[in-house]
């Protein structure tokens, strides 16, 4: 290994030059590649030492690769501004990229329920405890905003439907949402009798990465009401959800 340890790359290099530094810093470079988020809970010790030498890394990613690295207390991600090979179709990629207008505008109320959520359970956004939620409550929730700001366009309530399942496969995962098995859940969550069979979920520290501001939320509301028929999303759109929709920088 040659490059300059004054260079781009000098912090990682350092460390790597060491054996123990080598394999932690190849197992946090690899981690990261793995997955669209790389929480805390995965590894702690190894999210430590990512989050101690944050300043390595970030120079090392978008030096040789134009990357951003965001991480926080929580979650640590790399953001890919653009993509070099242009003969991949967008199906071909392994990114989270809603293309379907349904998808997308709810994907924009997901992010409008976990606020709420957040304010009615009384969590904090830095509370190291997951929020947890039925889905049928946030389909509830979802019909209620479709209604409200799509008025005489709304779609029907089959095709919103036929929407969420699509859209929480991809949730799933990349590790947006997590489905909890109910004989896991903790004492006080139990269920209302004959509620069951409805699904529980928890959201993880990424959905925080996208913006859930009013301003945010308008942008996909006016791409939406904008087109007429079709499911093909707006390509910027506000809530396309690429490698470049965070609302952080990073820490």
């Amino acid at each position: 290994m040659t490059e300059d340890r004054n260079g781009p790359s000098g912090e990682l290099l350092s460390l790597a030059l060491e054996k123990k530094g080598a394999e932690r810093v190849r197992a946090a470079l690899n981690v990261l590649t793995e997955s669209t988020f790389f929480y805390r809970e995965d590894d702690p010790d190894l999210f430590l030492f990512l989050v101690r030498n944050k300043s390595g890394f970030r120079q090392f990613v978008e030096h040789f690769f134009g990357w951003r690295l965001y991480v926080d207390r929580h979650v640590a991600r790399l953001i890919k501004e653009r993509q070099y090979n242009d003969r991949l179709r967008t199906s071909q990629r392994d990114l989270f990229d809603l293309r379907r207008r349904d998808e997308c505008f709810l994907f924009a109320i997901l992010l409008e329920f976990h606020e709420e959520e957040l304010r009615r359970q009384n969590v904090s956004p830095d509370d190291d405890r997951h929020l947890r939620f039925l889905l049928a409550d946030f389909v509830a929730f979802a019909l209620r905003r479709f209604r409200e700001e799509m008025r005489e366009a709304c779609p029907s309530e089959q095709r919103i439907f036929e929407a969420v399942r699509p859209l929480f496969l991809q949730l799933d995962r990349h590790r947006f949402v997590r489905l909890v098995d109910h004989r896991c859940a903790e004492a006080g969550e139990e269920l209302p009798a004959g509620m069951e069979e409805h699904a529980l979920y928890e959201f993880l520290p990424g959905i925080r990465c996208y913006d859930a501001s009013q301003a945010g939320r308008e942008v996909v509301i006016r791409a939406y009401r904008s087109v007429a028929g079709g499911e093909e999303a707006p390509e910027d759109n506000g809530a396309s959800s690429g490698e470049n929709g965070s609302k952080r920088e990073g820490a």
